[in-house]
């Protein structure tokens, strides 16, 4: 009798082992992603510090509120001007960092492809926030017409996850304007005018590799006069993984 006891209650035992051991993985997960989370943030902020100091931080003038009136700011480097030397010599992948006053300050890397800084950060370390990083297939200078960013929407609210705020209107009215800095110490300023929520096989990222005359077409909204456009793309952290949020900046020679 109690062998038959037993054998009724073993696919209670079975579930209740097999859930266990999820459990445990799902914990360690946890604690893995929170581990990672933690050291991305030191990392970053020591980046920040390095940044801070080794550059001079000349505020490009407030954009007014009309479009036409925002430009690229491009300074030729004179002489003793500080350059961003220390980072680029960190990483020879470092391009410019990205400035968006409250929200996103880090710098910007371009790989070898599009896989590398997924999962390592701009130091190299492995790690799930990965690095902010311009889609490999640009030049390195910011000159093309149309240049797309990616960066991860991590957990603890760092790298591209204020992204999301730029869905809602009035966010993006009162947060509107991009800096980057260059290694060679130009300031390259742009306007946010719009940010949609899409997938990953939005126009908006095949326009801003092959075909770039369509570009004012393609973006929504576009300034008339924009000669220059900086996408930035982020995942949303959904149960799809396709899912995206864009936000589309421009900027008039």
């Amino acid at each position: 009798m109690e062998r038959s006891l037993y054998k009724r209650y073993i696919p209670y035992i079975c579930l209740v082992t097999v859930g266990a051991f999820f459990i445990a993985v799902g914990a360690r997960e946890l604690l893995n992603w929170e581990r990672d989370d933690v050291a991305a943030r030191v990392e970053y902020q020591q980046l920040r510090d390095v940044f801070e100091s080794s550059s001079v931080q000349q505020t490009p003038e407030p954009l007014t509120e009309e479009i036409e009136e925002s430009e690229i700011i491009e300074e030729e480097e004179e002489e003793g001007f500080p350059t961003l030397e220390e980072l680029a010599r960190m990483n020879s992948d470092f391009i410019g960092w990205i400035s968006v006053k409250d929200l996103i300050e880090y710098p910007i890397v371009r790989g070898r492809d599009n896989e590398k800084y997924i999962n390592t950060t701009f130091t190299g370390q492995q790690n799930t926030a990965g690095a902010i990083f311009m889609d490999y297939r640009h030049s390195r200078g910011f000159d093309e017409k149309v240049c797309i960013i990616y960066g991860h929407h991590t957990r603890d609210g760092t790298m591209f996850a204020p992204l999301l705020h730029y869905l809602n209107p009035s966010f993006l009215q009162r947060n509107p304007n991009i800096t980057i800095t260059t290694p060679d110490g130009r300031f390259l300023t742009y306007r946010i005018f719009a940010a949609r929520l899409t997938d990953a096989w939005d126009v908006a990222y095949s326009v801003g590799i092959s075909d770039t005359s369509r570009a004012a077409e393609v973006f929504p909204n576009a300034p008339a006069n924009a000669s220059r456009f900086l996408v930035l793309s982020t995942c949303t952290r959904s149960n799809n993984d396709d899912e995206r949020i864009i936000v589309f900046a421009a900027s008039v020679d």
